[in-house]
């Protein structure tokens, strides 16, 4: 009898530990309204099933604001519960007033937070063991694991001056898969003069909104997988973080002020933050999108009221990154800028197997603080004049107001701190950027800095276009230290076309020779550099002259490096 007892405590016990499954909740347009204690809709949400008849019916939610507006005057409490799972059918979905529209459930969207500010309330966190989880209908099968299906995605839309139609702000525990969000105009903010028109704030309204997502420092643990965010009048992506947050397979693309902006404004730093960044892509930000496409209707630089960092940071931000097999091309600022990472000392950085270029700045940027700094498989293309010519399926127009190319004067800019450490290895560059490698030293000192360069092929180019932004002829400047680094451990290199830089160099295995790789071109417009093949000839001097590097195992496309003998020079290892 103890025995059966005690069996049975042991059996709640284990029951009561583990987490609660919760709710699934449906959404689809042949769903019905929603029904709560203090509105007598048709439907309950919970499941997968269209409306017939009657009111309190077991079927799916007409609209996604029924999420959290039950119609009732503005009541913003949502339905679901932390830990619950909403599966979104069909699309597009609008967020915010239909007044534009006319169409939808009527003029109570929102009615009282004015047409700006009817984005969701923060959303019911889940926990470490069991997230909330908001996803399109194809979420188990929304691509590849390197690359997302887009035909696949549930779209949720703002409009009518929404901020945003995604408020992550205060998102702890939560789960975004298989979502596009988009605007459906293509007025704009940024930009001057302004292309095609300025969006009308007052009366009448554009159906725009400002922002695709926000965050705030209580935003955490927070998963944006199989994602496509574009088309926006401000950022893709916009606040501080306050935690782990991971952007698997998302393109953000097409905002006229930026791609993911870190700053909110208000220079507000972020809190214990770790970014990942993974099978991604930052695109064509500084531009605002032709609706409905395709292109970009219209670019700008800083000069012309313009904003389009692909990545952007405030200062006093301390933000942990990892990024891995991604693209930042054709920003028109720089297309990674973590320069202002300027707080804190735990901020170790990793950018592998990725790629920059058509970029009007720098391609890879980062502060002193983004320490230990690992950069490795990467190739980087300084192209940074790419933008003010023709880009195969871009309108003709598309650059008429676009300027400031190679604003930054260089192609790679890092930074140290005293201590800190940089290891750049087995990365392809190639650029006509004024400078290729501008480095300073933040401390009065970084005597005991380190930086190890190794393995690295950087082949350079004479572009007379550059000569008037701060290049010269006969190429790219080689490496310019703003101040002196203490350690610099440099071997094994292959250098080409860097006014400036002769060989013997003085450091072991280092040859300035011809890359000769399998699609090298010649320059003489922009364009020659599109379509460059990175993989090296069977002639090529990088073969095998490399050494051996623990920290890299594989190359750029994931093959192992030579467990014996020497690695390749450059990010592919033949």
């Amino acid at each position: 009898m103890i025995f059966h007892r005690t069996a049975l405590f042991l059996f709640f016990a284990l029951l009561a530990s583990l987490p609660l499954s919760g709710e699934t909740w449906y959404i689809r347009h042949d769903g019905g309204t929603r029904s709560s204690k203090e509105h007598s809709g048709q439907c309950d949400g919970k499941t997968d099933a269209p409306y017939r008849k009657g009111s309190g019916q077991h079927c799916a939610f007409s609209d996604y604001r029924y999420l959290w507006d039950d119609q009732t005057y503005n009541n913003d409490a949502w339905v679901i519960a932390g830990g619950d799972t909403v599966i979104i059918h069909d699309g597009p979905w609008r967020v915010g007033w239909d007044a534009a529209t006319g169409k939808g459930a009527g003029y109570t969207w929102c009615l009282g937070g004015g047409t700006s500010g009817c984005s969701n309330p923060p959303i019911p966190s889940g926990t470490a063991a069991h997230h909330t989880r908001i996803l399109g209908e194809n979420y188990a099968n929304c691509g590849t694991p390197e690359a997302t299906d887009r035909s696949k995605l549930t779209q949720i839309f703002g409009g009518f001056g929404v901020w945003t139609p995604l408020n992550l702000q205060g998102a702890q525990y939560v789960d975004i898969e298989c979502i596009e969000v988009a605007r459906h105009s293509q007025c704009v903010f940024f930009g001057d003069p302004p292309v095609p028109a300025p969006c009308n704030r007052g009366g009448p309204k554009d159906d725009y909104d400002s922002d695709g997502v926000v965050t705030d420092v209580h935003t955490h643990d927070l998963l944006l997988q199989d994602m496509w965010i574009h088309g926006h009048v401000g950022r893709g992506v916009k606040g501080p973080i306050g935690g782990l947050v991971t952007c698997t397979r998302c393109d953000i693309a097409y905002n006229g002020g930026a791609g993911w902006d870190f700053d909110d404004g208000n220079g507000t730093p972020s809190v214990h933050a770790t970014w990942n960044f993974n099978y991604s892509t930052i695109e064509w930000n500084g531009c605002n999108q032709a609706y409905p496409g395709p292109g970009a209707i219209s670019c700008y630089g800083q000069s012309n009221g313009g904003y389009g960092d692909g990545v952007g940071t405030p200062m006093g931000m301390c933000l942990a990154t990892n990024i891995d097999h991604s693209k930042f091309i054709y920003n028109t600022q720089d297309g990674l800028d973590l320069g202002h990472g300027d707080k804190g000392t735990d901020c170790p950085l990793t950018i592998t197997n990725s790629i920059a270029y058509g970029n009007g700045g720098g391609s890879f940027k980062w502060g002193g603080n983004e320490n230990p700094a690992v950069f490795t498989n990467n190739i980087a293309i300084g192209n940074c004049v790419r933008m003010s010519e023709p880009i195969p399926g871009q309108p003709s127009t598309f650059n008429a107001h676009l300027a400031d190319f190679c604003r930054a004067e260089d192609a790679l800019p890092f930074d140290f701190r005293q201590g800190g450490t940089v290891l750049f290895a087995n990365n392809t560059i190639v650029s006509y950027a004024p400078t290729t490698f501008d480095i300073d030293c933040w401390d009065p000192s970084c005597s005991d800095s380190t930086l190890t360069f190794k393995n690295n092929i950087v082949l350079g180019y004479d572009n007379p276009k550059t000569y008037s932004l701060g290049g010269k002829p006969e190429g790219p400047g080689g490496f310019y230290f703003q101040k002196p680094i203490g350690h610099i451990v440099r071997s094994n290199n292959l250098f080409y076309g860097l006014r400036g830089l002769r060989c013997p160099t003085g450091h072991a295995g280092e040859k300035c020779e011809n890359p000769q790789f399998v699609s090298q071109p010649r320059f003489s417009s922009e364009k020659d550099l599109d379509d460059f093949n990175f993989h090296l000839s069977p002639t090529s001097p990088a073969r095998g002259n490399g050494v051996r590097i623990p920290e890299v195992q594989s190359d750029y496309e994931g093959k192992p490096r030579p467990s014996t003998g020497n690695y390749d020079i450059g990010a592919s290892q033949h």
